[in-house]
C-alpha cells in the first residue's frame, strides 16, 4: 500500500473512532473515550502499523455477558463483564452519573465497583471495551441500570404543584428509556388533586434533561373504563367462583354498552374538547442543574403553553 494511501486509511480509522466517541464531548466519559482512542492511535503510529495490521493483531474485543443489579440513586454495586480481554484493554461505563471506584481486569473478566450519583433519574448505561493499539471497540448494554421508585415535586409559575410518583409495584426498567409515573395536579393551597394523569418520564444524559409526556386520559381511565378493568380482573382471577364469573360476564356486557353509549352521545366530543381547553397539559421539561431544576410545562392555550416550572427529585428506594 502506498504511504499516502496508508496515511489516509489511518486518518479515516482514527477520525471514525474519534467521531464515535466525540459526540457530546462535554461529558466526562466521552472525554475519557476520546483520550483512549487517541492513545491507541498514537501507539499504532509508534509501532508503524497500518490500520489493517493493527486490526489483525488486536481484533475486536469479545464481550459475552454483563451482570449488574438495579442500582438506586446514591447507591453502590458491582458489575461483572465476561469476555476475552487482552492486556492493556480498557473499559468505560458510559454515564457521568456512575463513578467506578474500583476495577480489576483478567483475560476473561472485568469487575468494577460503581457508585451512582444521588440525584440522577432512572436510565441505563452501556459498557464499552477498547482494544489497545487498534482502538477497536465493542459494547454491551445495559451494563448498569439505575432505577427504583422516584418522586418529583414540580412547582409551576401559575400556582400549580405537580407531584409525579413511581407506581408502588414499579419494576426497575430504567433500561427502557421510559419510566412510568402517576401524576397529580394541585391548585395553590389545596391538598386534594384536581387532576390525575399517568406520565412517561425520560432522561437524556446528553442534554441533562428529564421530560414527562402526560397522558390525555385521567389516571385509570374514565369511570366506565375503570369499571371495565375491575370486571376483567375478576374474570381472570383463578379463585373466582362460577357464580362470580357469570355475574362478571353480565357486568362486562353492561360496561361495554355504557362505554359505547358515552362515546356515541351528542355531547361527548364537545365535553372532551372543553376539558382539553380547561387543562390540556401534555408535557413538562426540566433541565437538571444541581438542587433546583428549571424548565417549562405545556398545557392548553387557556392554561399556558410555556409555564415556567422548578422541580426536585428524591429516591423512594425500590
Amino acid at each position: 500500500m502506498p504511504i499516502a494511501t496508508r496515511r489516509i486509511t489511518h486518518a479515516v480509522v482514527v477520525a471514525l473512532a474519534l467521531f464515535a466517541v466525540g459526540k457530546a464531548a462535554t461529558l466526562k466519559f466521552r472525554e475519557k473515550e476520546r483520550a483512549i482512542s487517541q492513545e491507541a492511535h498514537d501507539e499504532m503510529q509508534k509501532l508503524g502499523l497500518t490500520a489493517a495490521q493493527a486490526k489483525a493483531k488486536y481484533p475486536t474485543p469479545e464481550i459475552d455477558l454483563v451482570t449488574s443489579g438495579c442500582l438506586t440513586p446514591g447507591g453502590t454495586g458491582e458489575i461483572v463483564v465476561k469476555g476475552k480481554f487482552v492486556p492493556g484493554a480498557k473499559l468505560v461505563v458510559e454515564s457521568d452519573a456512575i463513578e467506578v471506584t474500583k476495577e480489576t481486569l483478567t483475560p476473561t473478566e472485568y469487575r468494577a465497583t460503581v457508585k451512582v450519583a444521588p440525584d440522577v433519574p432512572p436510565h441505563s448505561a452501556t459498557v464499552r471495551a477498547f482494544r489497545p493499539v487498534s482502538g477497536i471497540t465493542a459494547s454491551i448494554g445495559p451494563g448498569v441500570v439505575i432505577g427504583g421508585r422516584m418522586e418529583w415535586t414540580i412547582e409551576a409559575a401559575n400556582g400549580w404543584k405537580v407531584v409525579a410518583r413511581s407506581p408502588a409495584a414499579k419494576a426497575c426498567n430504567g433500561a427502557s428509556g421510559e419510566d412510568p409515573y402517576d401524576m397529580q395536579f394541585f391548585r395553590k393551597g389545596e391538598t386534594a388533586p384536581f387532576e390525575t394523569r399517568t406520565a412517561k418520564g425520560t432522561y437524556s444524559m446528553f442534554d441533562s434533561e428529564e421530560y414527562f409526556e402526560i397522558s390525555d386520559e385521567p389516571a385509570g381511565g374514565s369511570p366506565a373504563q375503570q369499571k371495565y378493568a375491575e370486571i376483567m380482573k375478576t374474570m381472570s382471577d383463578p379463585k373466582a367462583t362460577p357464580a362470580q364469573r357469570e355475574k362478571a360476564m353480565a357486568d362486562l356486557q353492561k360496561a361495554q354498552q355504557q362505554m359505547m353509549a358515552d362515546i356515541a352521545s351528542p355531547g361527548y366530543a364537545q365535553q372532551q374538547e372543553a376539558k382539553k381547553k380547561q387543562f390540556g397539559c401534555q408535557r413538562i421539561d426540566l433541565q437538571l442543574q444541581g438542587a433546583g431544576h428549571k424548565g417549562s410545562m405545556r398545557c392548553s392555550d387557556a392554561v399556558g403553553t410555556s409555564i415556567a416550572v422548578t422541580g426536585s427529585m428524591k429516591s423512594l428506594g425500590r
